[in-house]
């Protein structure tokens, strides 16, 4: 091989292979540099997402607003959390939004999370502003099975469970209702609320079912076409954990 031939082929390979830094350092850095960061709680493997229905419903409205270019997800593992996310949010809570156009802006708790992206992103419309019936028939739920889940008096769980069956009945009878229409609370596409009540009615389906055998009553057929409505869209498939960690989540209060 002449000097000659030598030197075209150490020119190709050369520039190949800047030209493939080149491409992976373009890639990297439009993948890092996405504007938004949202910080949620880890699933036991630390890389997918965990069975926090808070984490789940900015996840959730942030998949509805944005596309997948425009934020990184990071889960973060809540018992044993980093020092970069506690420098962020000393309390230690998820989720956390970090807006990186905004001079790194903190957001954290989940309706506020909602909030923000809503003022940055008009469209798709999401009816994060309504204030109608739906809330209130939602609003409770979650509170009283909480309280149901967490009891330890066996004197008072009838009546905890009285509590929730209710709560449960106010969504379900405004389901049924005339003036509602459509798949979800809002109508045929999902809105900021059924980003809230689809993750915490999932628990009270997974979890309340494993520790305290309790059922969503048969007779609330509204309710239950509402959540099975839910785990066929694909948002809440994409952002939902597996079942198992649910079920882990509430382990901890039995």
């Amino acid at each position: 091989m002449n000097v000659n031939t030598r030197f075209v082929r150490l020119f190709i390979q050369n520039n190949f292979f800047i030209s493939t830094l080149s491409t992976r350092f373009k890639n990297s850095f439009v993948y890092s540099m996405a504007r938004y960061i949202l910080y949620v709680k880890a699933a036991s493997d630390q890389k997918s997402m965990g069975d926090c229905p808070f984490s789940q419903r900015a996840y959730m409205y942030a998949k509805l607003k944005m596309t997948p270019d425009m934020y990184e997800l990071k889960p973060i593992d809540l018992s044993n959390k980093t020092e970069e996310f506690m420098k962020l949010n000393p309390d230690g809570k998820v989720p956390v939004l970090i807006d990186r156009h905004k001079d790194n802006k903190i957001v954290t708790d989940s309706a506020e999370i909602t909030k923000y992206i809503d003022s940055q992103i008009s469209e798709p419309y999401c009816k994060i502003d309504y204030n109608g019936p739906a809330v209130e028939a939602c609003s409770s739920m979650f509170g009283k099975f909480a309280a149901f889940m967490k009891n330890k008096d066996d004197s008072k769980t009838e009546s905890l469970k009285e509590e929730l069956v209710n709560e449960l009945r106010k969504i379900n009878d405004y389901l049924k209702s005339p003036t509602h229409d459509g798949k979800f609370l809002l109508g045929d596409t999902l809105s900021e609320i059924d980003c809230m009540v689809l993750p915490r009615l999932r628990h009270v389906a997974v979890s309340g079912s494993h520790h305290k055998g309790f059922q969503i009553p048969d007779e609330f057929v509204a309710l239950k076409q509402y959540i099975a409505n839910g785990e066929n869209d694909q948002v809440f498939k994409d952002t939902s954990c597996k079942p198992e960690e649910i079920i882990k989540g509430w382990a901890k209060h039995m």
